[in-house]
């Protein structure tokens, strides 16, 4: 029975040294482990900060949904799927690519753009909606211009010689027709004498022309708004006579189609009015707008660091903005 007694308490101090051991070694794995782990955590990605040089790429819209700018060829060449905004001005191939900014926060972009960016990682994409605030400033109101939807043109001008010559490109003779340049319908002169030429209009009535279309392979939505010739009287007024003309301008052409003024200036239409007109703006087109971008950051470069990554101007892909709105 001794013995007995003896063998069993050997087994259980056995057990016991053998339980601490598995004890100890068990801390030592969670240990080892814990350290293990520790050891390999990742180092946070850089991220871009006020002074950083970086590459970004992007695509601009207004609220309406159409392109104002982008730095991506793929879709500044598809206007089906990518519509563009009055005053898009394609810039050749060569002309996109991602967007270098060499000193964030400097004030080189405009300021929602600029601060957007801080804190986005290299792939990342963000959606920056910019207040004109901290965009391109308010509308300036003394460029807003103001057209009847209805309005009389006089069918007989007097100019000096050497004016009809450079409007129509040729000297004024009696009885000469001509094609008006800006209305598009032919007019006549009618007598000349004195260094003066005087003409006349000779629409047709119910035509439809279309004089503030701006004719560019380049700038985009400056397609103007069709002018109907309602009527015309050649014996009204004295014998200056008058035209009637419709400017068909619409309601969904607001904010959407712009056009080129007599003068040459460029306008987009910004809306229709109760009293019968409707306004022109004049102001460049992104005064005024919330602006809408949708930017992915290629490249960081820290120069206090030194760190860098990513690739400096790769134009990454970026996704239809319409749907990351």
């Amino acid at each position: 029975m001794q013995e007995a007694g003896a063998k069993k308490t050997r087994i259980t101090m056995s057990t016991a040294v053998l339980v601490v051991l598995l004890l100890v070694g068990a801390g030592l794995v969670s240990y080892s482990a814990y350290g293990y782990y520790t050891a390999s955590r990742a180092t946070p990605p850089l991220t871009v900060q006020s002074g950083d040089s970086v590459y970004v790429n992007y695509t601009g819209q207004y609220n309406n949904h159409l392109i104002f700018d982008t730095s991506v060829l793929s879709i500044a060449q598809n206007n089906a799927s990518y519509p563009k905004a009055p005053g898009f001005t394609w810039r050749g191939a060569a002309g996109y690519k991602a967007l270098q900014i060499t000193n964030v926060g400097s004030g080189q972009v405009v300021k929602g753009f600029d601060l957007g960016i801080i804190g986005m990682t290299v792939n990342q994409s963000r959606t920056l909606v910019v207040s004109p605030a901290d965009g391109y400033g308010p509308l300036n109101t003394s460029l807003l211009s103001y057209i009847p939807l209805y309005q009389n043109v006089s069918m007989v001008h007097t100019v000096l010689s050497a004016t009809f010559q450079s409007d129509f490109g040729v000297a004024p003779q009696m009885g000469l027709v001509v094609r008006d340049p800006f209305w598009g319908w032919n007019l006549q002169v009618l007598s000349t004498g004195n260094g003066t030429a005087t003409y006349q209009y000779q629409p047709n009535a119910g035509m439809t022309v279309y004089p503030y279309t701006l004719n560019s392979t380049t700038v985009a939505g400056m397609s103007g708004f069709p002018v109907k010739v309602v009527t015309f009287n050649s014996a009204a007024d004295n014998g200056t006579g008058f035209i009637e003309l419709h400017n068909e301008i619409a309601a969904s052409m607001a904010k959407a189609v712009g056009g080129k003024a007599p003068s040459g200036s460029h306008f987009v239409i910004w809306g229709l009015n109760s009293n019968g007109t409707a306004t022109l703006n004049f102001n460049q087109p992104v005064a005024g707008r919330t602006l809408v971008f949708t930017v992915k950051v290629t490249y960081i470069s820290n120069p206090s660091t030194g760190a860098k990554t990513g690739i400096p101007g790769y134009s990454l892909y970026l996704s239809d903005s319409r749907t990351e709105l």
